[in-house]
């Protein structure tokens, strides 16, 4: 028989150039902060491609790019051409700005524990975008992180939970499931203590019963703050026993019982339970969970396909009343223009004069991608000015475009 071993660089490369899309870049499995990030590929020139069932064109040069908007998560991406794909598998995690400085070259020593759990859904920062780790955890938080890390049922709530914790209230469904796994109870006055915060001593006991640990026969008091008759000793021991919490010192064996549990301690203490663990194991497991469930969004800038000023001449000092229509191409499935702008600071306007798409304002039919501007003036200087006009779209990326006017003697 013939050998052909001479023919597999040829096959290699033939096998290569019959190729018809290719992914550039992110790579596949990126581990990301980013809430946007650019794909760029490769394809037959001008030719239409899918990108998550969303129509993209090939430019002449035979790239595409567009940007991948990612949800907190798990994001999958596929680009299809015929019957050729490729995908991409991309973890976003969830931050927080205080979170991320560094100290004396470090971060935060709770850094992964509150990541991990905010990319979880578990735990969540301020509205402020921090997530504020020196904090008290309040007994709200607690509860409803508690619920969520334990994956409780919660029902749509009728009736009250407690005197402080109205059926609105967004945790109060949370609470309510806590409190119905006897993991919380609320005081003897009705109330549940919304804002309150809770002590190391308290967390203990809570996360004792939430894990459902037997207690300790014997206590060894290994704490010099938590002796055998110290209120709340037997599930503190037992905690520490079973790897859920630790003393607050590397030199003194001390636990401190009675100060508050910050948001960082907290986050630190649910990220030990089981069925977090086993949670965070399935984030990072980019075999599992990667699908067409799992899109994520994509966006391309807003592309002004013209721009217009009717009339585009004027005479000085007389007043004169000027047309601005700008054209957009239809944004199909990406995110919608949020605004259009003129900036009209070259013949002594506003640098941000905002353009109409409603039928008003000299727009003569609402939702055609038409925006106009009827703007009445009088030019005090003969030259050719540069108008420009910006598309923003709600994640603010813009495209721009210019035309002129010139201004006669």
């Amino acid at each position: 028989m013939r050998n052909l071993a001479y023919l597999l660089p040829l096959i290699v490369l033939a096998n290569a150039a019959t190729a018809l899309i290719q992914i550039v870049d992110p790579p596949d499995k990126l581990v990301t902060f980013s809430d946007v990030i650019t794909l760029q590929g490769e394809a037959a020139p001008e030719q239409k491609i899918t990108v998550n069932s969303i129509p993209l064109m090939v430019k002449t040069d035979g790239t595409f790019s567009c940007g991948l908007a990612l949800k907190i998560g798990k994001n999958f991406v596929l680009a299809r051409e015929g019957e050729e794909t490729k995908s991409l598998r991309i973890l976003k995690l969830a931050s927080f700005p205080d979170i991320e400085e560094e100290y004396d070259g470090k971060k935060h020593w709770a850094r992964s524990q509150v990541v991990y759990l905010a990319s979880l859904g578990i735990i969540e920062g301020y509205p402020d975008g921090n997530f504020y780790p020196g904090n008290p955890v309040t007994r709200g938080e607690f509860a409803s992180w508690l619920a969520k890390a334990k994956q409780l049922k919660v029902s749509q709530l009728t009736t009250d939970v407690f005197f402080d914790v109205p059926k609105e209230h967004w945790r109060a469904p949370y609470i309510k499931a806590a409190v119905d796994a006897n993991y919380l109870s609320g005081y003897t006055n009705g109330l549940f203590g919304l804002e309150d915060p809770i002590s190391r001593r308290e967390a203990a006991a809570i996360v004792v019963r939430a894990e459902g640990l037997g207690i300790v026969a014997k206590i060894e008091p290994i704490f010099k703050d938590v002796p055998q008759q110290e209120k709340g000793a037997a599930p503190i021991y037992t905690a520490q026993e079973s790897g859920l919490v630790i003393g607050v010192s590397d030199k003194l064996p001390i636990y401190d019982p009675s100060r508050v549990l910050t948001r960082a301690e907290a986050a630190t203490l649910l990220s030990r339970f089981v069925l977090v663990q086993e949670k965070v194991k399935y984030i990072f497991d980019f075999e599992k969970g990667y699908g067409v469930e799992r899109f994520c969004n994509l966006n391309i800038a807003p592309v002004i396909t013209s721009f217009s000023l009717v009339p585009n001449q004027v005479n000085l000092d007389q007043p004169a009343v000027v047309q601005l229509q700008a054209q957009l191409a239809p944004r199909a499935n990406f995110f919608p223009i949020a605004k259009v702008k003129a900036d009209l600071t070259a013949i002594g306007g506003v640098a941000d004069a905002e353009m109409y798409d409603d039928g008003s304002n000299g727009d003569e039919t609402k939702g055609d991608n038409l925006y106009s501007l009827k703007l009445s003036f009088q030019p005090k200087v003969a030259q050719d000015n540069a108008i420009e006009v910006t598309a923003i779209d709600q994640l603010g990326w813009e495209g721009k475009a210019q035309a002129y006017l010139l201004v006669l003697e």
